[in-house]
Protein backbone atom coordinates (compact mmCIF):
# COMPACT_ATOMS: atom_id res chain seq x y z
CA UNK A 1 0.00 0.00 0.00
CA UNK A 2 1.03 3.48 -0.91
CA UNK A 3 3.26 5.38 1.94
CA UNK A 4 0.85 8.68 1.89
CA UNK A 5 -2.82 8.59 1.59
CA UNK A 6 -5.84 11.47 0.66
CA UNK A 7 -9.02 11.83 0.60
CA UNK A 8 -11.09 14.21 -1.54
CA UNK A 9 -13.89 15.74 -1.34
CA UNK A 10 -16.09 16.61 -5.07
CA UNK A 11 -13.68 13.95 -6.57
CA UNK A 12 -15.89 13.45 -9.50
CA UNK A 13 -16.18 17.23 -9.89
CA UNK A 14 -13.53 19.28 -12.77
CA UNK A 15 -10.89 20.62 -10.32
CA UNK A 16 -11.70 17.29 -7.46
CA UNK A 17 -10.93 15.03 -10.27
CA UNK A 18 -8.02 16.44 -11.60
CA UNK A 19 -6.54 16.25 -8.20
CA UNK A 20 -7.54 12.67 -7.68
CA UNK A 21 -5.69 12.06 -11.12
CA UNK A 22 -2.30 14.25 -9.75
CA UNK A 23 -1.80 12.59 -6.37
CA UNK A 24 -2.04 8.93 -7.95
CA UNK A 25 0.08 10.05 -10.48
CA UNK A 26 2.40 10.84 -7.31
CA UNK A 27 1.93 7.43 -5.82
CA UNK A 28 -0.83 8.41 -2.78
CA UNK A 29 -3.30 6.53 -2.53
CA UNK A 30 -6.38 8.69 -3.26
CA UNK A 31 -10.07 8.08 -1.96
CA UNK A 32 -12.53 9.84 -3.29
CA UNK A 33 -16.26 11.20 -1.85
CA UNK A 34 -19.04 12.39 -3.84
CA UNK A 35 -22.54 12.61 -4.76
CA UNK A 36 -22.02 11.24 -8.54
CA UNK A 37 -19.33 8.68 -9.53
CA UNK A 38 -16.02 9.74 -11.51
CA UNK A 39 -16.05 8.32 -14.98
CA UNK A 40 -12.92 6.35 -14.33
CA UNK A 41 -13.14 3.80 -11.26
CA UNK A 42 -10.95 0.96 -11.88
CA UNK A 43 -7.32 2.73 -11.16
CA UNK A 44 -4.63 1.12 -9.04
CA UNK A 45 -4.67 3.15 -5.58
CA UNK A 46 -8.19 4.98 -6.28
CA UNK A 47 -11.14 3.55 -4.06
CA UNK A 48 -14.05 5.71 -4.33
CA UNK A 49 -17.70 5.60 -2.33
CA UNK A 50 -20.64 7.82 -3.44
CA UNK A 51 -21.78 9.86 -0.13
CA UNK A 52 -24.52 13.07 0.62
CA UNK A 53 -21.89 15.26 2.48
CA UNK A 54 -24.45 17.04 3.74
CA UNK A 55 -25.20 14.30 5.54
CA UNK A 56 -23.68 13.94 8.48
CA UNK A 57 -24.22 10.17 8.92
CA UNK A 58 -23.60 9.27 5.56
CA UNK A 59 -20.62 10.68 5.92
CA UNK A 60 -19.49 9.27 9.35
CA UNK A 61 -20.31 6.11 8.12
CA UNK A 62 -18.37 6.02 4.78
CA UNK A 63 -15.17 7.82 6.19
CA UNK A 64 -15.12 4.77 8.91
CA UNK A 65 -15.30 2.34 5.65
CA UNK A 66 -12.22 4.12 4.65
CA UNK A 67 -10.73 4.33 7.86
CA UNK A 68 -11.46 0.84 8.43
CA UNK A 69 -9.72 -0.16 5.33
CA UNK A 70 -6.61 2.35 4.93
CA UNK A 71 -6.32 4.04 8.73
CA UNK A 72 -6.00 7.91 9.45
CA UNK A 73 -5.42 9.89 5.77
CA UNK A 74 -2.10 11.69 5.85
CA UNK A 75 -4.19 15.03 4.04
CA UNK A 76 -7.82 15.58 3.39
CA UNK A 77 -9.36 18.24 0.91
CA UNK A 78 -12.51 19.60 0.88
CA UNK A 79 -13.20 19.93 -2.53
CA UNK A 80 -16.46 19.53 -2.86
CA UNK A 81 -19.00 22.57 -3.00
CA UNK A 82 -22.16 24.02 -5.29
CA UNK A 83 -22.12 26.68 -7.30
CA UNK A 84 -25.67 28.82 -7.63
CA UNK A 85 -26.05 32.54 -8.62
CA UNK A 86 -29.38 33.76 -7.76
CA UNK A 87 -29.70 37.73 -6.30
CA UNK A 88 -31.54 38.35 -2.82
CA UNK A 89 -34.50 39.43 -4.73
CA UNK A 90 -35.23 38.84 -8.85
CA UNK A 91 -37.68 40.19 -11.00
CA UNK A 92 -39.52 36.99 -12.29
CA UNK A 93 -42.63 36.23 -14.37
CA UNK A 94 -43.90 40.25 -13.82
CA UNK A 95 -43.38 40.03 -9.70
CA UNK A 96 -40.54 40.59 -7.07
CA UNK A 97 -39.72 36.94 -5.32
CA UNK A 98 -36.88 36.26 -3.11
CA UNK A 99 -34.12 33.84 -2.78
CA UNK A 100 -34.84 30.36 -2.89
CA UNK A 101 -34.45 29.07 0.51
CA UNK A 102 -34.44 25.36 -0.50
CA UNK A 103 -31.13 26.55 -3.03
CA UNK A 104 -29.28 28.39 0.13
CA UNK A 105 -29.97 25.24 2.16
CA UNK A 106 -28.37 23.23 -0.33
CA UNK A 107 -25.46 25.26 -1.07
CA UNK A 108 -24.46 25.63 2.54
CA UNK A 109 -25.21 22.38 2.65
CA UNK A 110 -22.82 20.80 0.06
CA UNK A 111 -20.20 24.01 0.61
CA UNK A 112 -19.72 24.05 4.20
CA UNK A 113 -21.55 21.48 6.25
CA UNK A 114 -20.02 18.69 3.96
CA UNK A 115 -16.42 20.75 5.04
CA UNK A 116 -17.31 20.63 8.70
CA UNK A 117 -18.62 16.76 8.51
CA UNK A 118 -15.34 15.91 6.88
CA UNK A 119 -13.20 17.09 8.62
CA UNK A 120 -14.66 16.29 11.76
CA UNK A 121 -14.57 12.61 11.37
CA UNK A 122 -11.04 12.21 9.78
CA UNK A 123 -9.54 14.56 12.04
CA UNK A 124 -10.55 12.53 14.92
CA UNK A 125 -9.09 9.89 13.29
CA UNK A 126 -5.52 11.75 13.28
CA UNK A 127 -6.08 12.35 16.82
CA UNK A 128 -6.31 9.03 17.61
CA UNK A 129 -3.72 7.84 15.76
CA UNK A 130 -1.28 10.27 15.95
CA UNK A 131 -1.15 11.20 12.91
CA UNK A 132 0.26 14.53 11.91
CA UNK A 133 -1.86 15.18 8.96
CA UNK A 134 -3.43 18.17 6.83
CA UNK A 135 -6.74 19.45 5.81
CA UNK A 136 -7.09 21.92 3.07
CA UNK A 137 -10.68 23.83 2.45
CA UNK A 138 -11.04 24.95 -0.97
CA UNK A 139 -12.40 28.33 -0.23
CA UNK A 140 -13.01 31.22 -3.06
CA UNK A 141 -12.65 34.84 -3.91
CA UNK A 142 -16.37 35.10 -3.95
CA UNK A 143 -15.96 34.59 0.43
CA UNK A 144 -15.81 38.81 0.32
CA UNK A 145 -19.05 38.69 -1.34
CA UNK A 146 -20.10 38.88 -4.70
CA UNK A 147 -22.85 40.16 -5.73
CA UNK A 148 -25.73 37.64 -6.98
CA UNK A 149 -23.86 35.16 -5.08
CA UNK A 150 -25.42 35.52 -1.43
CA UNK A 151 -25.11 31.30 -0.40
CA UNK A 152 -22.06 30.88 -2.40
CA UNK A 153 -20.41 33.69 -0.78
CA UNK A 154 -21.67 33.03 2.97
CA UNK A 155 -20.75 29.68 2.67
CA UNK A 156 -17.23 30.48 1.52
CA UNK A 157 -16.75 32.58 3.77
CA UNK A 158 -17.92 30.20 6.61
CA UNK A 159 -15.30 27.75 5.49
CA UNK A 160 -12.43 30.39 6.00
CA UNK A 161 -13.96 30.77 9.57
CA UNK A 162 -14.23 27.31 9.99
CA UNK A 163 -10.47 26.63 8.38
CA UNK A 164 -8.84 29.71 11.04
CA UNK A 165 -10.82 28.22 14.49
CA UNK A 166 -10.35 24.61 13.56
CA UNK A 167 -6.67 25.35 13.15
CA UNK A 168 -6.32 27.21 16.26
CA UNK A 169 -8.18 23.78 17.90
CA UNK A 170 -6.19 20.89 16.03
CA UNK A 171 -2.69 22.44 16.04
CA UNK A 172 -1.93 21.44 19.11
CA UNK A 173 -2.44 18.08 17.82
CA UNK A 174 -0.43 18.35 15.54
CA UNK A 175 -2.83 18.68 12.28
CA UNK A 176 -2.30 21.78 10.35
CA UNK A 177 -5.99 22.80 8.66
CA UNK A 178 -5.24 25.81 6.01
CA UNK A 179 -7.89 27.65 2.71
CA UNK A 180 -7.26 27.85 -0.40
CA UNK A 181 -9.67 30.68 -2.29
CA UNK A 182 -9.05 30.72 -6.09
CA UNK A 183 -10.23 33.26 -8.41
CA UNK A 184 -11.98 32.35 -11.11
CA UNK A 185 -10.52 28.99 -12.93
CA UNK A 186 -10.64 28.21 -16.54
CA UNK A 187 -13.21 25.21 -16.05
CA UNK A 188 -16.48 24.50 -17.63
CA UNK A 189 -18.48 25.06 -14.35
CA UNK A 190 -16.76 28.50 -14.78
CA UNK A 191 -17.81 28.70 -18.30
CA UNK A 192 -21.56 27.46 -17.66
CA UNK A 193 -22.07 29.46 -15.08
CA UNK A 194 -20.28 32.65 -15.88
CA UNK A 195 -21.65 34.63 -18.94
CA UNK A 196 -19.37 34.85 -22.03
CA UNK A 197 -19.11 39.04 -21.62
CA UNK A 198 -19.17 38.58 -18.33
CA UNK A 199 -15.77 36.50 -17.98
CA UNK A 200 -14.34 39.24 -20.63
CA UNK A 201 -14.82 41.81 -17.60
CA UNK A 202 -13.37 39.42 -15.65
CA UNK A 203 -9.94 38.70 -17.30
CA UNK A 204 -9.55 42.61 -17.53
CA UNK A 205 -9.88 42.53 -14.07
CA UNK A 206 -7.38 40.42 -13.12
CA UNK A 207 -3.75 41.92 -13.41
CA UNK A 208 -2.52 39.01 -14.98
CA UNK A 209 -5.31 39.53 -17.79
CA UNK A 210 -6.27 36.12 -17.97
CA UNK A 211 -8.52 33.52 -15.76
CA UNK A 212 -6.15 30.53 -13.47
CA UNK A 213 -5.82 27.44 -14.84
CA UNK A 214 -6.40 24.19 -12.80
CA UNK A 215 -2.92 22.85 -12.83
CA UNK A 216 -1.97 25.79 -10.68
CA UNK A 217 -4.52 25.19 -7.91
CA UNK A 218 -3.16 21.63 -7.91
CA UNK A 219 0.48 23.10 -7.50
CA UNK A 220 -1.23 25.37 -4.79
CA UNK A 221 -2.89 22.10 -3.25
CA UNK A 222 0.76 20.36 -2.68
CA UNK A 223 2.79 23.37 -1.56
CA UNK A 224 0.28 23.89 1.42
CA UNK A 225 1.17 19.90 1.64
CA UNK A 226 4.82 20.72 1.87
CA UNK A 227 5.17 23.21 4.08
CA UNK A 228 4.46 22.66 7.36
CA UNK A 229 4.45 25.80 8.91
CA UNK A 230 1.26 27.24 6.84
CA UNK A 231 -1.82 26.93 9.04
CA UNK A 232 -5.00 29.01 9.87
CA UNK A 233 -4.08 30.82 6.89
CA UNK A 234 -6.39 31.37 3.43
CA UNK A 235 -4.30 31.29 0.77
CA UNK A 236 -5.33 33.41 -1.91
CA UNK A 237 -4.82 32.21 -5.46
CA UNK A 238 -6.24 34.97 -7.92
CA UNK A 239 -3.79 36.73 -9.75
CA UNK A 240 -4.77 39.75 -7.79
CA UNK A 241 -8.08 40.39 -8.50
CA UNK A 242 -10.03 42.26 -6.21
CA UNK A 243 -13.82 42.09 -6.50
Amino acid sequence: MPDRSVLITGAAGEIGGILVDDFLKDGWLVCGLDRRCPPDLDRPGFSFQECDLGNGADVEAKIASFHERFGAFDAVINCAGLIANSPLISFVEGRLVHHDFGLWDRVLSSCLSAAFHVTACTALKMAETGKRGVVVNISSICSRGNAGQAAYSAAKAGINGLTTALARELGTLGIRVVGLAPGYIDTASTREHVAAAKLREIKASVPLKRLGKTAEVVSAVKFILANEYINGTILALDGGQVL
